[in-house]
Order: structure tokens, then C-alpha cells, then sequence
């Protein structure tokens, strides 16, 4: 009876994690690149020990139209690269700005990486009788002169990697491969969505929270039962 106390203790842990998962993926329905966590599993190995693992969805989100110049999306498994305070760093959030000292930059100030480092415009970014294009392949040309070509990589392992922000995300250099031109493309004017579908996740929750009253229901009862057997043993 005990065990089966653990056992349900453990399930209700469980699913209070799947539920703040779930509730996170909700929480960045509308936040651009997001890839949404997939709740914990239980996978049995070999030894016929149980692990508890966590996955990440990297399926695309819709791409939106903003017309904004620099405003960029990617199509196939790519990322863009991003320069922080605490290192690279790989997103889908294509919502880019120059800032004032020329850089290519996100919306938190980390400058955007090229082939040849920290994109600058430098002084040409405040021209404002040129305009920037941007190939599918990344080439990053202001009027008729040559930037940079954004550095697109891909992870060879998605799962190995931990996030860093909403829609950023960390892993070893090892794990990163720089993607050939014809492997992606960068689409100018476009945003990528969260992959998050609220139907779905809002399902998810349902179901999560039925199992854990179930659960409550189920510790409640052996405990109750636990109780008695022990009054019982005094008698």
C-alpha cells in the first residue's frame, strides 16, 4: 500500500511538471520562433530502468507577413545566430533592427552573426536613400554594395540543446553545422510564429488536470486505507 502511494506521488509530480510545460507553451502562443516543450515522458531502457525525458517540438510555425524590411523567416531546419553577453546563441526570431552604432541586432540588443562576424552596416545604415535586400540565401546587400551573408546553422542534434530564452537556445559548438545555401531559405518581410496550437496544448491541459485529481483521488484513498490497517493493528 505504501508503494502504491509512491507510486501515485510520483505520477502527481509528473504531471504538475507536463502541466507548467503546457501552461508555458501557452503562455508564448504569440511569441515569434517559439518551439513549443513536448511534456515529460517516462522511457524505459534496456536495463529496464526508468528515466524521465524531456523533448522539444522544432516543427516549423506559419510564417506571417510584416513587410517590415528587416523582418526575416526561415524555411527548412536552419537558425540564425546571435552574439550575447554570454555567447552565441541559436533562434527562429527573425524580428531584427539596426541599432545605433550600425549593428544587426534582435530585440534585446544581441548583434546578429554573419560569415564575417557581427553584421555592421556601419555608416550606410543611415542612408536612407538606399534600401536593404535580402537573397533567399541570406546575402545581405545595401543598394548596390555588399554587407554580409547571415550565418545560417543547423543543430545535428535538436535535443541537445537548452533554452535560453523564449525563443533562443544554447548548445555545444560540436553540435552546430553550418548549413548549405541549398538547404534553407530566409524569406525578407516574414515572421516566423510559434509552432504552439492553443487547441491542442488546451486539450493537453484538460487531460493533464483530470489525471491529477485522479491521482489526488488515488492518495487520498490509500492513505484513508493506510490509516484504518494501522487503527485496526492496535486493537
Amino acid at each position: 500500500m505504501v508503494k502504491g502511494i509512491f507510486i501515485a506521488a510520483r505520477g502527481l509530480e509528473n504531471r504538475t511538471k507536463n502541466i507548467d510545460v503546457v501552461a508555458n507553451n501557452l503562455a508564448n502562443l504569440s511569441t515569434t520562433g517559439f518551439k513549443r516543450e513536448v511534456p515529460f515522458i517516462e522511457i524505459l531502457n534496456q536495463e529496464g530502468q526508468i528515466s524521465i525525458q524531456q523533448l522539444k517540438d522544432f516543427s516549423p510555425g506559419e510564417l506571417v507577413s510584416t513587410s517590415n524590411t528587416l523582418d526575416l523567416a526561415l524555411t527548412g531546419k536552419g537558425f540564425f545566430m546571435v552574439q550575447t553577453e554570454n555567447g552565441s546563441q541559436l533562434t527562429r526570431n527573425g524580428n531584427f533592427q539596426i541599432s545605433s552604432d550600425g549593428f544587426l541586432v534582435d530585440q534585446s540588443g544581441n548583434k546578429v552573426l554573419g560569415t564575417k562576424g557581427e553584421i555592421n552596416f556601419g555608416e550606410m545604415a543611415f542612408q536612407k536613400e538606399q534600401t536593404i535586400a535580402i537573397s533567399n540565401t541570406g546575402e545581405i546587400r545595401f543598394g548596390d554594395q555588399e554587407v554580409d551573408k547571415l550565418k545560417i546553422v543547423r543543430m545535428n542534434d535538436v535535443q541537445n540543446a537548452e533554452r535560453a530564452g523564449n525563443a533562443n537556445f544554447i548548445t555545444d559548438e560540436e553540435n552546430i553545422s553550418v548549413m548549405e545555401d541549398n538547404e534553407f531559405q530566409v524569406h525578407q518581410g516574414y515572421l516566423e510564429e510559434s509552432n504552439t496550437n492553443p487547441i491542442l496544448e488546451m486539450e493537453a491541459m484538460i487531460n493533464l488536470n483530470k489525471d491529477y485529481e485522479s491521482s489526488q483521488r488515488i492518495i487520498t484513498y490509500l492513505d484513508q486505507s493506510l490509516s484504518r490497517t494501522t487503527e485496526i493493528g492496535r486493537v
